[in-house]
C-alpha cells in the first residue's frame, strides 16, 4: 500500500470513529432531557429523541446533504470529496444534523406533540440547516467565517429556532404564577441528567476533533489533539465558573447548573477549538457564566426553556 492509499484509509477510519462519537450524543440528549422533565413525560421525551434521530438523518440522507454541499439529485450525487471516502464524509456530516433539532427538543419539552415537532424536524434537516450550512461550509457567501465545528451552523441555528418555538408555545402550565413568580419544576432523575451531560461531553470530542477532517499527517494529528484538548478545557472552565457563581450567589452548588455550565463552555469553543491553549479557559468561562446569568433573565421574561 502506497502512502496516498494509507492516508486515505487512516483518514476514512478517523471520520467514521468521530461520527460514532457524535452519534453517541443522541443518547446523551435523550438522557439529559429525560432526567430533567417530570416522570409522566419521560416516555414522550425518549420517543421524540429516537424519532428525531431517525427522521433528520433520513431526510439529510435523501437530499439535505446535496443542498448543503452543492450536489444534485439525491443521496451523494454531485458532491466531490477528496482524501477520504465520500461515504465516510457523508456519514460524518449526517451525524451532525440531528443535533440542531435536539437543541430544540429539550427546550420545548413537556409542551409539544411529537407529530408536529417531527414535521418541523423535516423542515429543519431538509431546508433550514442545509441552507445555513451551505452558506458557511458549502462555499456560500459566509465561507470566510471561521466556524470549525458548528457554533453558528448548528448551535446558533438550533438556539434561535428554539427561542422562536418557546415564544410561540409559551411556558409550561404552572411554571409561572399570575404575579410572575417562578414555580420550580424539579428534575425527575438527576443521575440520568448527569449521564446525559457526560455523554454529550464525550461526544463533543468527535464533534470538534472530527471537524479537522484528517489525522494521517504530523500536522493534522497535532491539530486534532489540540482541538480535543481545547474542547475539554472549555468544558472544564464552564463547569468551574458555573459552580463558583452558584456558590457565590446562592451559597450552594447545583449539579444541573454545573453541567449546563460545562455544556455552555463546550458550545462556546465549538467555533474555534483550534486556538491557543489559554483561549479555551476564557471562552469556556464566558460560556458557562452566560448560562448562569441567562436563567434568571429568561424567567423574568417568562421564557421557559
Amino acid at each position: 500500500m502506497d502512502a496516498a492509499h494509507l492516508h486515505y484509509v487512516i483518514d476514512t477510519l478517523f471520520l467514521l470513529f468521530a461520527s460514532v462519537l457524535i452519534i453517541l450524543m443522541v443518547p446523551g440528549f435523550a438522557m439529559l432531557e429525560a432526567g430533567l422533565v417530570r416522570t409522566k413525560n419521560v416516555v414522550a421525551v425518549l420517543t421524540g429523541n429516537v424519532m428525531l434521530y431517525a427522521i433528520t438523518s433520513f431526510i439529510f440522507t435523501l437530499w439535505g446533504y446535496n443542498v448543503m454541499f452543492g450536489g444534485s439529485g439525491f443521496f451523494l450525487e454531485g458532491v466531490s470529496v477528496e482524501g477520504y471516502s465520500p461515504y465516510a464524509y457523508f456519514f460524518f456530516q449526517m451525524a451532525f444534523v440531528g443535533k440542531t433539532v435536539s437543541i430544540m427538543s429539550g427546550g420545548v419539552s413537556e409542551r409539544i406533540r411529537i407529530v408536529p415537532f417531527m414535521l418541523f424536524a423535516v423542515l429543519m434537516s431538509g431546508v433550514i440547516y442545509p441552507v445555513v450550512g451551505n452558506a458557511i461550509w458549502g462555499g456560500g457567501f459566509l465561507k470566510e467565517v471561521h466556524d470549525l465545528a458548528g457554533s453558528t451552523v448548528i448551535h446558533s441555528v438550533g438556539g434561535w429556532a428554539l427561542l422562536a418555538g418557546i415564544l410561540v408555545l409559551g411556558a409550561r402550565r404552572g411554571k409561572y404564577t399570575k404575579e410572575g413568580h417562578v414555580r420550580p419544576i424539579p428534575a425527575s432523575n438527576i443521575p440520568l441528567v448527569t449521564l446525559g451531560a457526560m455523554l454529550l461531553w464525550i461526544g463533543w470530542f468527535g464533534f470538534n476533533g472530527g471537524s479537522a477532517l484528517a489525522i494521517s499527517s504530523h500536522d493534522n494529528a497535532d491539530l486534532v489533539a489540540k482541538v480535543i484538548l481545547n474542547t475539554n478545557t472549555a468544558g472544564l472552565a464552564g463547569a468551574l465558573i458555573a459552580a463558583a457563581l452558584m456558590q457565590y450567589q446562592y451559597g450552594k452548588l447545583d449539579i444541573t447548573m454545573i453541567l449546563n455550565g460545562a455544556l455552555g463552555g463546550l458550545v462556546a469553543i465549538t467555533a474555534a477549538p483550534d486556538v491557543s491553549l489559554w483561549a479555551p479557559i476564557v471562552v469556556g468561562a464566558i460560556g458557562g457564566a452566560l448560562v448562569v446569568f441567562a436563567v434568571p433573565v429568561f424567567d423574568k421574561l417568562k421564557i421557559d426553556d
